[in-house]
């Protein structure tokens, strides 16, 4: 699970990072990580750091120059929004933590890696490096290197 908190223009940038295709590339990447089993939870902070309604910034996003095609369904099945008050329990640390380092939440946005058993994996500043997730899922898991059972799950010899 990839959390993914800031204010109102880092949730806009996530949601192109995954929803808009851009310069001339097509964007893949929500496949990509549902193919490894990443769910990502972007986190609309307000200005006094509480959690605000993400769902309604993500779906009227509204994309620059460089975002073509965009569709703000397009990354659903890797999205989960957040719902209820426990999330401003949850972050409060990270958050306060990050200011304390100096970091604009709210700008340059938190992310925090949480692996499958609950623990914590990383904590970043900045957009989540979707990228570096797939390739090391990839490796982790095997499919990469043709783990044996690889061919009926991901295609293959």
């Amino acid at each position: 699970v990839v959390i993914a908190a800031g204010g109102a223009d880092y949730i806009n940038r996530l949601t192109m990072s995954l929803c808009s295709d851009q310069l001339a590339d097509e964007n893949t990447l929500p496949e990509a990580l549902a193919g490894v089993d990443i769910v990502v939870v972007p986190v609309l902070l307000g200005a006094n750091y509480k959690v605000m309604d993400t769902t309604s910034a993500w779906r009227n996003a509204a994309p620059g120059e460089k975002d073509r095609n965009f569709e703000s369904t397009r990354a659903d099945e890797v999205i989960a929004f957040p719902e209820g008050d426990l999330w401003n329990e949850y972050l409060k640390s990270d958050v306060e933590t990050a200011q304390g380092q100096g970091f604009d939440v709210l700008d340059k946005g938190i992310t925090i890696t949480v692996k499958k058993n609950g623990r914590i994996l990383r904590r970043a500043t900045g957009l989540p490096p979707f990228g570096d997730f797939v390739g090391v899922m990839e490796v982790a898991d095997g499919s990469r290197f043709g783990m044996p059972g690889d061919s009926e799950k991901y295609g293959g010899p």
